[in-house]
C-alpha cells in the first residue's frame, strides 16, 4: 500500500493544469492534483467528475452560473455538464474521475 504527501507533491507543480496522479483505483478511476491558475477551456464529460479543493479557491462556471469553491469544499460535476474552472490567485484541488475523460474534451475557450 502507498502512502502519498499530496502536498509534499503539489509543491512540485508549477504550471496550472497540469495534473499529476496520485492514485489508480481499480483500474477505471484515479485521483490527481492540479494546480489551478488563470482560466480553463470550456468543456464537458460523459462521465462525473468529483473536486476537492485543498488550498485556495476555484470558480466553477457551471450552466451559465459561477460557483465558487473554497479550501476544503468540494463540488460534483455531473456527466455531460458543460463547466469551465476559472482562479483568480492560485489553487489546489484533488480530482477523481474516470481514467480518459481528459482525453474526451471538445475545447472551446
Amino acid at each position: 500500500m502507498a502512502k502519498h504527501s499530496v502536498l509534499k507533491l503539489a509543491r512540485g507543480l508549477n504550471q496550472p493544469f497540469r495534473p499529476v496522479e496520485i492514485a489508480d483505483l481499480d483500474g477505471n478511476y484515479h485521483a490527481f492534483i492540479v494546480r489551478y491558475s488563470g482560466d480553463y477551456i470550456a468543456h464537458a464529460h460523459d462521465r462525473d467528475e468529483f473536486v476537492y479543493v485543498l488550498e485556495g479557491a476555484v470558480t466553477f462556471e457551471i450552466g451559465g452560473k459561477a460557483e465558487e469553491v473554497r479550501q476544503g469544499e468540494a463540488i460534483l460535476i455531473p456527466a455531460g455538464t458543460r463547466h469551465r474552472p476559472r482562479c483568480k490567485s492560485t489553487a489546489l484541488g484533488m480530482v477523481i474521475e474516470t481514467k480518459g475523460l481528459q482525453n474526451q474534451m471538445e475545447p472551446q475557450v
